[in-house]
């Protein structure tokens, strides 16, 4: 865990050399995976919150019709999510306060975000705020006891695991479906993720510049669910 702290300007501003390094970014199996977990309905209306480059929203756009938004505090991201999909309707803003009415959105995600805000559970109720009583979240979080980290990381060097980012948190299963749960979402279904094998042409680019994750695919099928690499958790506001 991070003990730096720093100022929101300040972790927009390291968001910003991220981004433009093109460090932050998924599969596009990934984000197809989330989206049928997700199974959204035509036409409806979704939220990415910390929406990166907006790879989701892309694939959310031209694979499901749907209204896209998203939110990020990354001025290069959004840059980049306005050339990646056009037609998205975006806003540089704090994950902790959404300027957005109540019920607004069928659809919202996250996905390996919520873990470095500067308030947790002020970001999982803004999350079931905006959420339509009848929507449906998916949710993504890294675990504290990933068997590669406690074996590559902690055993070997005695430190706990790192993601590399300006603020981080890490829980077991459990202890994120408690933190859901108390800021008012009802889990309904979580997913274990440990990377998927290439399938498609951006796969293998995204795994030829991290080559070290074909490793973690080798034992894939050997990982526990509790010590997997992250969940999905999927789930509905509490009404």
């Amino acid at each position: 865990m991070s003990s730096e702290v720093l100022s929101l300007a300040e972790i927009a501003s390291k968001y910003d050399q991220m981004f433009a390094r093109g460090e932050l970014l998924e599969t596009e199996s990934f984000y197809r995976w989330v989206l049928k977990r997700l199974s959204p309905s035509p036409r409806a209306t979704l939220l990415d919150i910390s929406c990166g480059e907006g790879y989701l929203l892309q694939l959310a756009s031209r694979l499901y019709n749907l209204d896209v938004w998203g939110i990020d505090i990354s001025t290069v991201a959004l840059r980049n999510s306005r050339q990646n999909v056009p037609s998205v309707k975006l806003a540089r803003c704090d994950g902790i306060s959404l300027p957005f009415p109540d019920n607004t959105f069928q659809y919202v995600t996250n996905l390996g975000s919520l873990e470095h805000y500067t308030n947790i559970s002020q970001g999982i109720r803004e999350i079931a705020r905006v959420l339509k009583p009848e929507g449906r979240t998916a949710i993504l979080l890294p675990n504290s006891y990933y068997v590669i980290d406690i074996i590559w990381k902690v055993w070997r060097t005695g430190y706990s695991p790192s993601h590399r980012q300006p603020l981080e948190r890490f829980a077991t299963v459990g202890e994120w479906k408690d933190m859901l749960t108390e800021g008012g979402i009802n889990v309904t279904h979580i997913y274990a993720y440990n990377f998927h094998f290439p399938v498609l042409r951006r796969d293998l680019q995204w795994f030829r510049k991290r080559p070290r994750r074909f490793l973690f695919l080798l034992i894939k099928p050997l990982v526990p669910f509790n010590l997997s690499y992250c969940f999905l958790f999927v789930g509905r506001k509490h009404i």
